[in-house]
């Protein structure tokens, strides 16, 4: 009897993969790390002007762990990274390995922390992730839950001018894999103008103090494209 035929196995198209999944290895490099300086600059400028206190912290979207690094190394504790990319966590675990600082793989849409700490930041534009108002909305409201009384969140978003209409932005990555095949991610964000983030602060438990343009803080008005704000639980 003659051998049946095996047929071909068919050759898998390049497909999607989860956000971060394979850019986590050349994060730090490309972005995470290159741009770490100026958030430190904008930050330690908002932390003195409006007398932040460092006591403990949660970093959302924590990405590869840079900014968790830096709260460890003032002496902040405890401090909490949380994101939900297992390949980024995996770099932030290893760049964090000794320091004491500790991961929670959680959707910043779904955020819950083990206790309340007193300053929740959240940047490189984490939050334009959330593509529906209501998202934001939600995630604010958490926010407010995860603070202390008196504690204070410092979050950045890409912003929109006024009367520019809401768009959402969709970048494609290539990726190469080392045996010639090719994947992409894509990453999805939606632009909110300045009205839209004081909207979706309102009722969460969270007062916004201000809104400086990332670029010289000088004050975020209705035409700023890049805008981060300082909020504070009451």
């Amino acid at each position: 009897m003659p051998p049946t035929p095996v047929p071909p196995t068919p050759v898998p198209t390049p497909g999607p993969v989860p956000a971060y999944a394979r850019t986590a290895a050349v994060y730090d490099e490309l972005l995470g790390d290159r741009a770490f300086d100026h958030l430190r600059a904008v930050f330690e400028e908002l932390e003195g002007r409006h007398r932040i206190p460092l006591t403990s912290a949660a970093d959302i979207g924590c990405g590869t762990g840079t900014f968790v690094a830096y709260l460890r190394a003032r002496g902040v504790r405890p401090v909490w990274g949380v994101d939900r990319s297992p390949h980024m966590l995996s770099r932030a675990l290893a760049k964090n390995r000794a320091n004491g600082a500790r991961f929670l793989l959680q959707d910043l849409r779904a955020l819950r922390l083990p206790h309340q700490v007193a300053l929740l930041t959240c940047q490189f534009d984490t939050l334009n992730y959330l593509l529906v108002p209501t998202e934001l909305r939600t995630a604010f409201r958490d926010f407010a839950r995860s603070l202390q009384p008196g504690g204070h969140t410092v979050f950045d978003m890409v912003t929109r001018p006024a009367g520019q209409p809401p768009y959402v932005r969709v970048a494609r990555v290539r990726l190469a894999g080392p045996d010639g095949t090719s994947s992409y991610e894509t990453h999805a964000q939606r632009a909110y103008s300045v009205p839209e983030v004081v909207a979706a602060t309102a009722g969460s438990g969270l007062r916004l103090r201000a809104a400086h343009r990332v670029r010289g803080l000088r004050p975020g008005g209705r035409q700023a494209v890049r805008v981060v704000f300082l909020a504070r639980k009451d």
